[in-house]
């Protein structure tokens, strides 16, 4: 393979982790369209702050050389990078949480409901391989991830009646929302970032952003914003059974990419990375139980808070670009 078909891979590669750790149950099943981005307009002021935000933070990583989120605070703060560290950790917990609630609550609804989390059990167990599989394979699985996510979208746009929907969500949810996305996905972008040139974080953030947005455009018109999953309604069973598929893999890497955080951060503690990637999934398993609905409305502007601090650092002209060399890389 020459040099040209190496980097297009490896960029193909970058913008399907970047697309395929936003797409997961939430985004599939209608529940973020119904309280994020609920129209057209909604979607395109999405796609504008994602593309922006994104750049501006992979090249911070790329120019302080951060591989990980604790390096990539040390390059923005001086005194506050501990603290910021620990917040994006977090945020990184609160989102596989909700992304396990997630699992269970769709599963249950198109399935069978039981008081047992085992369909969010099975995406963990997932999840907990992934993240201590290289990063070849995490750029596999999420190329898969996407791919089935728009041919699941094309199979509910053939069996489910468009709907026209009338609520439209304030301006302010679809900037929350991607402030949202880029910060739950820092646990693999930052490393990503670090290996790009600025071109190439550009491109990444650019396609992502206009890739998440088509999706978007397409899940809209399926969306019965009354119903509990307002994207997955009327599916006979093979199509509940694809449907769970893509919804568990589409999970699992977003899992994966929230976890990396976590158990960085546990490894100071257990420096056991096997030991660490199961206490983080148990206790996230664990917690999960609360509930779906209330992790998407509140917990995502609580990540987002977090995220527009990361966006405005990142920003800023005078920002740190330290080499971040002390800082040891620890699951990989």
């Amino acid at each position: 393979m020459n040099k040209r078909a190496e980097k297009i891979c490896k960029l193909v590669g970058d913008v399907a982790v970047s697309v395929g750790c936003c797409v997961g149950v939430g985004f599939l099943s209608g529940k973020e369209a119904q309280v994020f981005w609920s129209s057209w307009q909604n979607v395109a002021v999405f796609a504008v702050i994602f593309a922006a935000v994104t750049f501006a933070v992979r090249q911070q990583c790329r120019r302080s050389r951060s591989v990980n989120v604790e390096m990539l605070s040390k390059s923005l703060f001086s005194k506050g990078a501990a603290a910021m560290n620990y917040a994006i950790v977090f945020c990184s917990f609160a989102c596989a949480v909700t992304v396990l609630a997630g699992v269970q609550q769709a599963m249950s609804v198109m399935f069978f409901p039981t008081p047992l989390p085992v369909f969010a059990f099975v995406a963990a167990v997932a999840a907990a391989l992934l993240a201590r599989a290289k990063m070849s394979v995490t750029k596999l699985l999420n190329a898969v991830a996407v791919i089935l996510s728009v041919a699941l979208v094309v199979l509910l746009r053939a069996v489910n009646d468009k709907t026209a929907n009338d609520v439209s969500a304030p301006a302010v949810m679809p900037v929350t929302y991607a402030l949202f996305c880029v910060t739950m996905s820092l646990g693999v972008s930052a490393r990503l970032a670090n290996e790009c040139t600025a071109r190439e974080n550009l491109a990444v953030s650019v396609v992502s952003a206009l890739l998440l947005a088509l999706l978007m455009l397409f899940v809209l018109p399926l969306c019965r914003f009354e119903l509990p999953l307002p994207a997955l309604h009327g599916l006979t069973l093979p199509a509940k059974i694809f449907a769970a598929i893509t919804l568990l893999i589409a999970s699992v890497t977003g899992l994966a990419a929230n976890a990396v955080p976590v158990c960085d951060a546990l490894f100071d503690i257990v420096p056991d990375k096997t030991l660490c990637t199961m206490l983080v999934f148990c206790l996230s398993l664990a917690l999960s139980m609360f509930g779906f609905d209330f992790a998407v409305r509140y917990g995502y502007v609580a990540v987002a808070v977090v995220g527009a601090i990361l966006a405005y650092c990142s920003f800023r002209p005078n920002a740190r670009r330290s080499d971040g060399l002390d800082t040891p890389q620890k699951l990989k």
